[in-house]
């Protein structure tokens, strides 16, 4: 289940950027600052929220990102070469959010900025993907709760 978490400073049309890199497995990400995700967990202000363990193989070690093609998207659709890598991808900060994570079991919650990029969806329209990848918003994973 998704919630809305209310932010008491409310977002400015502010455009950011990030660029497009490929891990050797194929997945495709925009690779982001990590001030972006310290600034976004210090809104939080809690002792039981950590900042995404981005050493974990479902981050692929590729620190502060954004997903823009998975790894089963790019193998099973047979995608070659990316010609964008190393372009600066531009992206805005669009709605704070928390979830439940039904796939994640050691995680009660996951917190994230769900961002809009016409950038993004035209790189991957152009690989013959859908605008979204699994149907999802575009989103900077900034911090997790974990089960007790």
């Amino acid at each position: 289940m998704k919630t809305f978490i209310t932010a008491k400073a409310k977002l400015k049309e502010v455009e950011m950027f990030g660029v497009l890199k490929q891990a050797k497995d194929g997945f495709v990400y925009l690779d982001i600052s990590n001030d972006i995700i310290n600034g976004l967990f210090s809104i939080l202000n809690s002792d039981d929220k950590e900042k995404p363990p981005y050493n974990l193989k479902s981050f692929n070690t590729v620190g502060a990102h954004i997903s823009v093609i998975g790894t089963d998207e790019y193998n099973d659709n047979g995608i070659g070469e990316i010609e964008e890598l190393g372009e600066e991808i531009n992206f805005n900060p669009n709605k704070f959010y928390q979830v439940n994570p039904e796939s994640w079991d050691e995680m009660k919650k996951v917190y994230f900025l769900s961002v809009k990029s016409p950038d993004i969806e035209k790189i991957r329209k152009k690989y013959g993907l859908s605008k979204k990848m699994n149907g999802h918003e575009f989103h900077i994973t900034f911090a997790v709760e974990k089960n007790d």
